[in-house]
């Protein structure tokens, strides 16, 4: 099935991608056309990946249901931001990985890359730009 295909008769469509140039935009104004009246977009990826400009009138003029939104353009979204003032849509701040068992595990990786680096060793998660 093709991505029009889905987005015409998706009911819930979540996005998941990483956010590259052919990404960036990747749901606008033509996509949410495409979209039912009854659909409800969940942005869980990056920002940039869905136009909000496109998405605020999507969701003003009842293109779309609802959308639900855990990253935006600009982090934190500002308080008086065109979402803020929306009833069909919910926003989380960047917390939807925020679980017991993400950050369980975020905290392992940190105390063992720590004792790797007091050992002289080179820590396992190192950013790429400081191995250089």
């Amino acid at each position: 099935m093709e991505f029009d295909d889905l987005l015409q008769h998706a009911d819930i469509v979540v996005v998941m991608v990483p956010l590259t140039e052919e990404t960036t935009g990747l749901i606008s104004t033509r996509e949410f056309g495409l979209m039912k009246p009854t659909s409800i977009l969940v942005n869980a990826a990056r920002g940039p990946v869905v136009d909000e400009d496109a998405l605020v009138t999507a969701l003003r003029e009842k293109q779309i249901f609802a959308a639900g939104l855990d990253v935006f353009d600009q982090e934190p979204l500002p308080a008086n931001h065109s979402l803020m003032r929306l009833d069909n849509v919910t926003l989380t701040p960047h917390i939807g990985s925020s679980t017991y068992a993400t950050t369980r595990e975020m905290e392992m990786c940190a105390a063992k890359n720590l004792v790797q680096a007091l050992q002289g060793d080179t820590p396992q998660d190192l950013i790429k730009e400081l191995k250089d």
